[in-house]
């Protein structure tokens, strides 16, 4: 195990404990690091930055355990795929007019590639790449697409400098070790006047209001979790100018929502037997639950 500190405060930090370790290392599976998985309740110690506000997990698996394990992961999300395309291409949408013709795009965890194939397919840009650590998410991406994806984590240096007019980041952010290296890397690799678009659960979000510790935000893939401010100033800090923060509104069908959510298990199962029984749990519902967006630019 790992002691990480606060990623904006180091040894300035001044924690306090969230909420104990329910984490054991026997739970760990091939399926613990797939994501959109359902909640299991499983987390390291919860600890939060007094100085800045900052919430993450210490101590953690290495990194290198945990490259294994998400090398290991499986999409287990693809009735989700259509709601997602939609949030996110909602979000993207919002700067498409600042961007040049046929931009130059890379997702960082990209899973099987459904977002990039997406943007392609709605005349977006024909120029996507991506970025997973999943072996087998990315061998399930469409053929044309396969040859586009390196198959690692995120690091410094894995593509040139002044590469791409954009870099997408959706729930990526907040699974990394080292979130810095992912600020520092994506203003590397933007050209002037490129973007980056970060999603990443809110703990200042609906989720945490109502379900407190039960909130599916706090699972062992998360590593650091943001809030608006947090997360503009880790951007701040690295040269980013912050376009926008908002809350993301997500729609899924009603019984995804309550699968999802912090409710006792019973509970779920009664909910969704009887949302199915009214002939309404696939009925799309539109939450700001506790998403965030940012979009940010490089200036220089």
């Amino acid at each position: 195990m790992v002691d990480i500190i606060c990623v904006l405060c180091a040894e300035k930090q001044q924690v306090r404990i969230l909420y104990p370790a329910t984490f054991n290392k026997k739970s760990l599976s091939k399926n613990t690091y797939s994501a959109r998985r359902n909640p299991d309740g499983i987390h390291y110690r919860i600890l939060k930055c007094m100085r800045c506000g900052l919430v993450f997990s210490s101590p953690i698996l290495d990194p290198e355990r945990m490259s294994v394990l998400y090398g290991r992961s499986s999409c287990n999300y693809q009735d989700q795929v259509p709601y997602l395309i939609r949030t996110y291409f909602n979000i993207v949408n919002k700067i498409q007019h600042d961007l040049p013709k046929n931009p130059k795009v890379l997702e960082v965890g990209c899973g099987n590639g459904f977002f990039l194939k997406a943007l392609k397919d709605m005349k977006f840009t024909k120029n996507i790449f991506g970025v997973e650590p999943s072996s087998k998410m990315a061998l399930e991406a469409d053929s044309a697409l396969r040859s586009k994806i390196k198959i690692n984590i995120f690091k410094l240096n894995l593509f040139p400098k002044n590469s791409f007019n954009l870099i997408l980041c959706f729930h990526t952010l907040d699974h990394m070790f080292n979130p810095k290296e992912f600020v520092e890397g994506a203003h590397s690799m933007l050209r002037k006047n490129g973007y980056v678009v970060v999603v990443v659960h809110d703990t200042e979000g609906l989720s945490v209001k109502m379900f407190r510790e039960n909130s599916p935000i706090f699972d062992i893939e998360h590593i650091y979790l943001f809030n608006k401010k947090t997360l503009s100033e880790i951007f701040l800090r690295h040269k980013f100018e912050i376009i926008k923060v908002f809350n993301v509104v997500n729609n899924y069908p009603l019984d995804y929502w309550i699968q999802m959510s912090g409710f006792p298990y019973i509970v779920k199962k009664y909910t969704k037997f009887v949302f199915n029984r009214l002939g309404i749990g696939k009925k799309g519902v539109s939450i700001p639950a506790g998403n965030i967006a940012l979009i940010a630019k490089k200036n220089v």
